[in-house]
């Protein structure tokens, strides 16, 4: 299949009005590393790739990912992206409600590479310029706090269900509270408790990344169970809920993300491609949001960040390359409609 540009049009949807939202709750089920045409390709009207082979259920090893290997992805594997897909039988959860909510075929992950810095974009519209996951061998701290500590401001609550790695990463430490576990999330959203806004990360070997120890099935099975347990909980008349996968996993995809901002000059990859990285499956899903739908509108997980603050109007982030970021964003407009019949809950195993 020819690789297709993106296209750079947005939505001209209204934006949401904090005043007149019937949303209360925002859940972002953060999961991780495949495409679009990795998980989505067997979704009608998906702009995927229905031809590709299917791929094992236990991916063994996990692909390489960094930005180097995202440079090369046109390349063969092992080097250069698998060209693989998982059918909707491989993950009936997550296709379930693909095909009964809003798909996303037009979402980017923000960073031409691995891990880390796309969880700081979802996190705070911004990772500053990191190109790596931290360790022994690279460190970086956030020094503008993210999304959470201005939902703080506004007496709005938040957690990070599942220790997202990212949280840690930021110099404010107000960043680094309200972390709960995985096993608590499934207990606050059956009984009505969840914050305002909520991280949701997949225990480890259920959060979909390739590698030994990890079932696409196991981890689609407890994607299956925590949304379950926020459609038969009592907030569900309130939640908007986003499922995304935080980069591109090692896998091909067709569609070529627009370059929209370069490695600047004193970075180790100078004048290459930081931002888009590649497409990754969205799916919105709650009482609002759109039935059966394919949004064709540009996002990314810069787009969950300016979806929250238009929401409740909160102010920009001082960190100027989120503020713009977010000022410029469709906020994932395409994707509800406040004044629908609220839709009923997914039917779940």
């Amino acid at each position: 299949m020819p690789k297709k540009k993106a296209p750079r049009h947005a939505s001209k949807t209204t934006a949401p009005k904090s005043a007149s939202t019937p949303i209360s709750k925002v859940v972002i089920f953060f999961m991780e590393n495949h495409t679009t045409d990795n998980f989505a390709s067997d979704i009608p009207g998906v702009h995927g790739n229905s031809a590709l082979p299917l791929a094992p259920d236990m991916p063994v090893p996990d692909p390489p990912h960094d930005h180097g290997h995202w440079m090369i992805r046109k390349t063969p594997a092992p080097a250069g992206g698998r060209r693989q897909r998982y059918s909707a039988g491989q993950v009936p959860n997550l296709s379930l409600l693909m095909k009964g909510f809003t798909v996303c075929d037009n979402y980017f992950s923000d960073y031409a590479g691995n891990s880390f810095p796309n969880h700081a974009f979802a996190i705070g519209a911004d990772a500053e310029w990191a190109y790596m996951n931290p360790g022994h061998r690279y460190s970086i701290t956030l020094q503008t706090a993210g999304l959470p500590a201005r939902l703080t401001k506004a007496q709005k609550t938040w957690a990070n269900y599942g220790k997202g790695f990212a949280f840690a990463q930021y110099k404010d430490p107000s960043m680094h509270s309200n972390v709960k576990t995985q096993a608590q999330f499934l207990i606050d959203a059956k009984a009505g408790r969840l914050p305002n806004v909520s991280w949701v990360y997949g225990p480890r070997g259920q959060d979909f990344h390739p590698g030994a120890g990890s079932s696409m099935k196991a981890s689609d099975s407890w994607l299956g169970s925590a949304v379950k347990a926020v459609a038969t909980g009592k907030d569900w008349s309130s939640v908007m809920a986003f499922i995304t996968f935080d980069d591109w996993g090692g896998w091909d995809d067709h569609v070529d993300p627009p370059a929209v901002e370069m490695f600047p000059k004193g970075t180790p990859y100078a004048g290459e491609q930081y931002r888009y990285g590649s497409r990754v499956p969205c799916v919105v899903l709650g009482p609002f949001a759109k039935k059966s739908h394919v949004s064709h509108a540009l996002s990314s997980h810069v787009s969950l960040v300016a979806f929250v603050e238009q929401l409740w109007g909160l102010p920009p982030s001082p960190n100027a390359d989120a503020k713009r970021r977010t000022a410029k964003d469709t906020a994932m407009r395409d994707c509800y409609d406040f004044t629908q019949k609220p839709l009923t809950p997914p039917q779940l195993p």
